[in-house]
């Protein structure tokens, strides 16, 4: 197999993009970034139509039905979202719970969510919002909080998950001008509040970046071109990860170059703020020396796919030992040597696509079952490689 060599800039954050989108539509500004992934696509699409009393389109997107439920439910009227059964199969009850408590009704079935409203009315003197499973219901919360006639007052579970994306929304709201007020986990959004400024410059998507730095870690270089010295999207700490792993990383500039490594090493992480790292990450420690414990991120269980179990699952395929853990896994053992020829079916998740991608790059002939499913996140993915996925 060739070696691996890219030097350009990636396309810009999806999880910037979808949150921007949504605060843009209560303000004025330009958002300066784009993205043809299909999450981002399907955002865009409903945000251009949001008055139309249209069907919306949520895809397998998370963030597309949970952000477009709560700015649905602040205009009056009928709404309705349809998705993929495998997305009403993950955890979207909180909606329902969050919804009522503002007045407004909801249906969810096995490929829709329906919504009645009136507007927001709350039903209480605070928003209880539960962020146990997933941090994007009470990112929703916060980014249709703009322009209330009412001071809002919220509360979050005990138990938060993913607290990297909670802070990325937190920071980018107030890079707009939303003046929030914390008490540990409750907090309060004065009423009135508009977006402010004319112009929000977006990142390129660190979770695109960390599937080409692995790819580049095992077979060949990568430079990414207008790399953020200072990221607001918690998977940009895959840069320390890697350098622990005895990864080259070099910078130039504005620049990132990630370098073949002469031997990964094993590693531990604490995925609590950067779940999304998990299965590329995993790959890269299967092939790394040593033992590697990935832990903290129990949602793994409910995202696209059952991420840890999936992951552990061709990890011993691959020839090495697993210890599944109700919030990660444990990696010991030896990899066989030799390259292992595996058939991976990547089960709807375009991240265990990127990380199939990881041990075919090292030389192990793998056949990728649906490698379209990249489209969500990052259509060029397979262009990039140079494959015929």
């Amino acid at each position: 197999m060739r070696q691996f060599a890219f030097i350009g800039k990636l396309p810009a954050s999806k999880s910037m993009m979808n949150r921007l989108l949504i605060a843009q539509s209560y303000g004025d500004f330009k958002i300066i970034g784009e993205s043809d992934c299909e999450d981002v696509r399907l955002m865009e699409a409903a945000m251009s139509a949001l008055n139309l009393g249209q069907t919306f389109q949520a895809g397998s997107a998370g963030t597309v039905l949970r952000f477009l439920a709560l700015r649905l439910s602040r205009i009056p009227g009928h709404h309705r979202i349809e998705g993929e059964k495998r997305l009403f199969s993950r955890p979207q009850e909180e909606l329902s719970k969050i919804l009522r408590q503002v007045g407004v009704q909801t249906h969810l079935s096995e490929n829709a969510l329906e919504l009645e409203s009136s507007g927001w009315k709350m039903q209480g003197d605070t928003l209880l919002i539960p962020a146990d499973r997933s941090s994007q219901f009470a990112s929703a919360v916060l980014l249709n909080a703009w322009d209330l006639p009412f001071d809002l007052y919220v509360a979050l579970s005990r138990t938060q998950v993913s607290l990297g994306y909670w802070k990325m929304t937190v920071q980018l709201a107030q890079k707009l001008g939303m003046k929030i007020d914390f008490w540990d986990s409750d907090f309060r959004v004065p009423r009135g509040q508009r977006p402010q400024g004319d112009l929000v410059q977006t990142e390129i998507d660190m979770s695109s970046t960390f599937a080409l730095a692995a790819i580049a870690a095992v077979s060949g270089s990568a430079t990414f071109l207008d790399f953020p010295k200072s990221s607001l999207q918690p998977d940009a700490q895959f840069v320390n990860i890697l350098q622990s792993m005895n990864v080259p990383i070099t910078w130039a500039g504005d620049s990132l170059k990630v370098a073949r490594a002469p031997k990964l090493g094993g590693v531990a992480v604490n995925l609590k703020s950067a779940p999304d790292h998990f299965p590329v990450l995993a790959a890269l420690c299967a092939l790394a020396e040593g033992e590697s414990d990935l832990f903290g991120a129990p949602q793994l269980h409910h995202k696209e796919s059952d991420r840890i179990q999936n992951m552990a699952d061709w990890i011993v395929q691959l020839g090495r030992k697993v210890e599944v853990k109700p919030d990660g896994i444990r990696i010991y053992g030896e990899l066989p040597s030799g390259g292992k020829a595996l058939t991976l079916d990547c089960d709807q998740d375009h991240r265990l696509a990127f990380a199939a991608a990881v041990w075919r790059s090292a030389g192990h002939p793998i056949i990728i079952k649906n490698p379209e499913v990249v489209e969500k996140s990052f259509p060029k993915f397979w262009d990039i490689l140079g494959w015929d996925a």
